[in-house]
């Protein structure tokens, strides 16, 4: 008698949807694009339904992140039973890796936010595993994995700006694999301030180059410690190249973001994107701004031209300086130098 009361509640509870947002359901949750190409954007629906007894007026839905495009759904009321449509969008960065985000949607009366989530894992034609190279905490030597999507042999001509430190592999013995093991030693590094990326290059024409981010204590927040001030930072620092002759002009871009954190992301210097210049600070190349296109208040699209220079063929991580009235901030430009 016991059970049959058990499987009747149980039956009971599995007919009614399950929220954890409370009164306000999120359908589906998370949405999971799976394996996506860089630079792509990814729309999606979610339905929003109350599933409580009393209507439910929606505040504000806001993005984690100025990557999510979202449709304005504020001071909406949902009746009770009542749902409405969610836009969004994901714009996924142009280096590999996970790349998640949620909009945060508060509603009158309730505490707390509800959540809806994306997900992506933006891969390139050779997948690097893990995707970025992991520094942190006293790190100094670890492998990585790198194959091919397709399953196709490939050749790895440096990692770092250096020869591949192979692991099981002997590239003057070996033919081409469709998958390695590669090591890399912090102190194989740059001198000094330690680089944000790590950049392995390929014989593939459809990948060249893979950046992976250094994640190091000084690679964060603390790389670039003027950012705040001129209030802009550029959120995917690195430019692929490919390769290049030596005094070979190539148009790339790069976006600056704006930032202000003290004012909550308003803008109080309006001159902040107002981009000037572009400059190599070295004697690796030269660069000149061909445009600097605003994308609404928070972005601006930066189209130079960059010339590297003569003397040393081989892979180049380059840094172009981006100027501003409010300040100059680092892009760096990954380039193999052909003779």
């Amino acid at each position: 008698m016991l059970r049959a009361l058990i499987a009747i509640v149980l039956a009971a509870a599995a007919s009614f949807p399950s929220h954890a947002g409370g009164p306000l359901a999120v359908e589906p949750p998370l949405v999971d694009f799976g394996v996506v190409a860089p630079s792509t954007k990814h729309p999606t629906r979610f339905t929003l339904r109350n599933v409580g007894a009393a209507p439910l007026t929606i505040l504000r839905a806001q993005p984690s992140c100025k990557c999510t495009d979202i449709s304005d759904i504020a001071g909406r009321t949902l009746a009770p039973g009542e749902s409405l449509e969610l836009a969004a969008a994901l714009a996924v960065p142009s280096s590999p890796g996970i790349k998640d985000a949620k909009v945060m949607i508060s509603v009158q009366g309730l505490p707390g936010i509800v959540e809806a989530r994306m997900q992506a894992d933006v891969t390139f034609p050779v997948r690097v595993t893990p995707a970025y190279v992991d520094a942190l905490k006293g790190a100094q030597e670890r492998e990585i994995a790198v194959a091919s999507v397709d399953g196709k042999p490939f050749r790895i001509t440096s990692a770092g700006g250096r020869a591949p430190r192979f692991v099981g592999h002997d590239p003057a013995k070996d033919p081409p694999a469709a998958s390695y093991r590669l090591s890399w030693r912090l102190q194989d590094m740059a001198p000094g301030q330690l680089p944000q990326w790590w950049v392995i290059d390929t014989d593939r024409p459809d990948c060249p180059q893979v950046p992976l981010r250094l994640r190091h204590e000084t690679t964060g927040s603390r790389f670039d410690m003027e950012r705040n001030a001129r209030f802009w930072f550029v959120p995917e620092s690195i430019v692929l190249a490919g390769a290049i002759k030596a005094g070979t002009p190539v148009e790339l871009k790069v976006a600056i973001e704006h930032l202000n954190p003290a004012a909550q992301g308003r803008v109080t210097a309006p001159a902040w994107g107002d981009v000037r210049a572009v400059a190599v600070p070295g004697g690796e190349g030269t660069a000149e701004l061909v445009s600097a296109t605003k994308r609404g208040e928070d972005f601006v699209d930066v189209t130079f031209r960059f010339t590297p220079a003569a003397g040393r063929p081989g892979p180049r991580y380059v840094p172009v300086m981006i100027e501003t009235p409010t300040g100059r901030g680092p892009a760096f430009v990954a380039v193999t130098v052909v003779p």
